[in-house]
């Protein structure tokens, strides 16, 4: 789990997760990404989740991806099928200055070993 990094400019941040995975054994959640503290300005946040190769394609088996912002949900989204292809999603939001945001990857029993991860991008306002 990655945390904040400064660009040198200071006028960004960045953030990302590497390759995550479970086992069988694998919890219902895995936190991909948590900054405790975004800084002292507002900033306008790129999320892009990824995803390897599909365990299973069943229906109801797709992993998902979760955002919170100070533990609110932002975003929230799980296809439905491994066929539906979340890997180009990318997410934009604002985040106010000092906030805690979290991205979460959603699993299900039969994607618990799929490759995912998650890349982060912060520009200050």
């Amino acid at each position: 789990m990655s945390s904040q990094i400064l660009l040198s400019g200071g006028d960004k941040y960045y953030s990302y997760s590497g390759i995550v995975f479970g086992d069988v054994s694998a919890p219902a959640t895995i936190n991909l990404i948590t900054i405790d503290n975004t800084g002292l300005k507002d900033s306008y946040v790129f999320i892009e989740p990824y995803y390897g190769v599909p365990v299973s394609t069943a229906n109801a088996s797709a992993p998902g991806i979760e955002v919170k912002i100070d533990d609110v949900t932002v975003i929230k989204n799980q296809a439905n099928r491994q066929n539906n292809d979340m890997s180009h999603n990318t997410f934009r939001i604002f985040v106010s200055r000092q906030s805690k945001l979290e991205v979460i990857s959603l699993n299900t029993a039969a994607n618990n070993t799929q490759e995912r991860g998650c890349n982060v991008i912060g520009y200050y306002l």
